[in-house]
């Protein structure tokens, strides 16, 4: 037999860690690229490897610093509150234990909302449990959420339930005095966000920004208009208030690009 070893014979064996000049070298060379020799992938082949509805979304420092700055707010009076009702509880005071119960459980609700909202932990949802996630808004005393037309009789995907979330808070927002938001539509036909009630309005700068203007630096109450721009990009779908409305606030329309 032939030892093609290269440059010479390593082992005194023919045939050991063999090779013909120009062609891979047994035992050195990585057969799977993008990978190391243990097999694991590296940063940028995982990323390339994972399916596009698990890869990050890209977002820039001051969103995320605003996004950031936004759930503190909505979360801190919450947390306030139990505190302050844990204090005043003493031993035994069975009112205030029970007051300290429920602003838990809403503090409970809260998270969970915005865990699937902004914390990229959302899963596959119908209607029933669209409206039980927002529930837990800060707004929802003042604020019904109807999501019975959404998706009838079939769940919206786990890509899509942050950007319905997110549409309807904005709706609520549009709604300074209370009143209704509805949510319609499906994963194919888009989503229809309607926020009615008195005085209805979209927040000053949103039709602007839907417009492709930039986002205005005008802190935690007004992120929530860029961070679904920025959800509806990385579904690619587009965002954008539906003409011919004679009355309230024009219906928010999201759809597929």
């Amino acid at each position: 037999m032939t030892d093609w070893t290269w440059p010479s014979p390593q082992s005194g064996r023919s045939g050991w860690r063999t090779r013909m000049p120009g062609s891979m070298r047994l035992g050195t060379e990585n057969p799977c690229p993008g990978r190391d020799r243990n097999g694991l992938m590296g940063r940028a082949s995982l990323a390339r490897a994972m399916p596009d509805r698990m890869r990050p979304m890209r977002m820039d420092a001051p969103l995320a610093q605003t996004l950031c700055a936004r759930l503190c707010h909505d979360l801190g009076g919450a947390v306030g509150a139990l505190a302050g009702t844990l204090d005043l509880a003493g031993e035994g005071d069975a009112e205030m234990l029970a007051l300290a119960r429920e602003t838990a459980t809403a503090l409970r609700q809260r998270l969970r909302l915005y865990a699937a909202a902004w914390g990229g932990a959302a899963e596959a949802a119908d209607a029933e449990a669209l409206r039980c996630l927002l529930d837990g808004a800060p707004c929802a005393p003042r604020i019904r959420f109807v999501t019975e037309p959404l998706s009838p009789g079939r769940p919206l995907p786990a890509t899509l339930v942050p950007l319905a979330l997110n549409a309807a808070l904005l709706a609520a927002e549009a709604l300074p005095r209370g009143g209704t938001v509805t949510l319609a539509g499906s994963a194919t036909a888009g989503l229809l966000v309607r926020p009615e009630g008195r005085d209805a309005a979209w927040p000053p700068g949103l039709p602007a920004l839907l417009g492709g203007a930039a986002a205005p630096e005008e802190g935690p109450r007004r992120v929530l208009g860029p961070w679904l721009l920025a959800l509806a990009a990385a579904a690619g779908w587009t965002a954008g208030l539906a003409p011919g409305e004679a009355t309230g606030a024009p219906a928010l329309r999201l759809a597929p690009a």
